[in-house]
């Protein structure tokens, strides 16, 4: 990213930041940028005193989960585990397995460290012992996915777990990776969500309640985006993004009104960077 600066004789000097440059044989084409996605940086400018760059993040952010079996009545994480994730508060988690002895394939964890209240966006490798479990060479305290890298699909289920304590991942047969509605952000990232899916999967006759929350740092998970759901799916435009600040956790929860209900949810953003 670039400043240029314009000479005002009337007033004063004008800035403005271009991406990209130019030749006289190929002059610089200036490119707008999608009035929500500018409204938020500014947004993040004024409220918070930051100067945040989607440009220079170069990270588009889905995440997309489902849940099995949603049980009546029970509030629940969109997620393959099932029930809800007890999140760390140390760089805990460190232990990977599957249950079945033929997986040996290598594998691909994202997720955070902690250090005092920041997060750091970690990515790390490891390779499947079957049965056997595995110690991860970075410890996390956030984890939101892990994928298969080998040539041959799961044939057991992948978890990712606390040693002796709570599952924070799970991944199994031909979808190869975890399916995890929840993220959290790094400290130096913002999250501006500008769309969000639920889905009542096929075969069930139910209504889901579906809630998007946000925890920011050392404070508790709060609704910022509320719907309900009968069979079938809905995808809802946020012509307002939802700015999501840096150390904070994201997930959607899901009450269905039925028993064994199958549900899908994803978030649809761009992470930003601050300057």
């Amino acid at each position: 990213m670039s400043t240029i600066v314009v000479k005002d004789g009337n007033i004063a000097d004008k800035y403005y930041n271009v991406v990209g440059a130019g030749t006289a044989a190929d002059p610089f084409q200036q490119v707008v940028p999608d009035y929500r996605i500018a409204n938020a940086i500014r947004n993040i400018a004024v409220n918070d005193g930051v100067t945040v760059s989607v440009y220079e993040k170069a990270k588009n952010l889905v995440k997309f989960g489902s849940n099995p079996s949603l049980a009546s009545g029970v509030e629940e994480t969109v997620w393959s585990t099932g029930g809800i994730e007890v999140l760390e508060t140390t760089n805990a988690i460190g232990r990977l397995v599957s249950t079945d002895a033929g997986d040996t394939q290598t594998v691909v964890i994202e997720g955070h460290t902690i250090s005092g209240s920041d997060f750091t966006f970690v990515t790390q490798t490891a390779t499947l012992n079957g049965t056997t479990p595995v110690v991860l060479t970075t410890l996390l305290a956030r984890t939101s996915r892990i994928y298969n890298t080998g040539s041959t699909d799961f044939a057991g289920t992948v978890t990712v777990y606390t040693n002796g304590g709570d599952t924070h991942l799970t991944a199994s047969g031909s979808d190869n990776q975890s399916l995890k509605c929840a993220r959290t952000t790094s400290s130096t990232d913002y999250w501006i969500i500008t769309g969000f899916d639920v889905a009542v999967n096929r075969s069930n006759i139910a209504n889901v309640d579906f809630k998007l929350q946000v925890r920011e740092s050392g404070g508790v998970f709060r609704t910022q985006y509320f719907t309900s759901q009968a069979n079938g799916g809905s995808y809802f435009t946020f012509d307002q993004p939802l700015i999501v600040k840096p150390n904070s956790d994201v997930r959607v929860q899901a009450t269905s009104n039925a028993a064994s209900t199958s549900v899908g949810s994803s978030i649809h953003g761009y992470l930003a960077i601050v300057q």
